[in-house]
Order: C-alpha cells, then sequence, then structure tokens
C-alpha cells in the first residue's frame, strides 16, 4: 500500500482517535524510538512512526529528528515539500508554550550573561 492510499484509509495514524493535544517538550522527547516516532515542525507535532516505511530518505533520516524539533533539519533537505498536506493525518497537536517565568528567566541569563561578557 503506498502512502496516499494509507493517508486515505481511515486508520488513526496519529493514535489520539482523531483528537490534537498540546505537546511538551518532555512529551515530544518520550517518542523517539522507530516504533514511537514523534516530531515537530514549525510548532506542530507529527507521528511519523506510520511514514517510515515510506520516507524515501529512510528511517535513519526521520530518527536524526525523533522526539525533537526537526525543523530545520526539514529546511536542509527539503523545504520545498507539502509536509502539511502529507503528514495531515498523523498531526498530534502543538508544541505547548512555555511559561512566562521560563522565558524570562532565559532572558535575564542571557542578559545578565552579556553584561559580563560586556566588561
Amino acid at each position: 500500500m503506498d502512502w496516499i492510499r494509507l493517508t486515505k484509509s481511515g486508520k488513526d495514524l496519529a493514535g489520539l482517535k482523531g483528537r490534537l493535544v498540546e505537546v511538551t517538550e518532555e512529551e515530544l522527547a518520550k517518542h523517539n524510538t522507530k516504533d514511537d516516532c514523534w516530531i515537530c515542525i514549525r510548532g506542530l507535532v507529527y507521528n511519523v512512526t506510520p511514514y517510515m516505511e515510506y520516507h524515501p530518505g529512510g528511517e535513519d533520516e526521520l530518527m536524526k529528528a525523533a522526539g525533537a524539533d526537526g525543523t530545520d533539519l526539514f529546511d536542509q533537505v527539503h523545504r520545498w515539500v507539502n509536509y502539511e498536506s502529507m503528514l495531515k493525518e498523523c498531526m498530534v497537536g502543538r508544541m505547548a508554550l512555555k511559561p512566562l517565568a521560563t522565558v524570562l528567566k532565559g532572558v535575564m541569563w542571557i542578559t545578565v550573561a552579556r553584561l559580563h561578557l560586556s566588561k
């Protein structure tokens, strides 16, 4: 069976019975094996496990981004590919926003580091 036929088969390729979820970095990181592989591209998370055998570059290429944000890797190889259409049946959800306190803590650390380096 080819990939397009599989996506139109009605099978639950995302593995979530049609619901979309907010995915934390910790949750994304848990899905990092060939039997359970989620990848984030531009803030959206996809379960690419069912796509593994269809990927022209092979499983190893997909595994480079397993459980992580694969946007940069994806853009290096095939920015032109319409992944939104190709993987829409595999969509798990979107990345959860980091709490503001975490973001501000990072900004403060960078600011302090810059001040220290400028001395």
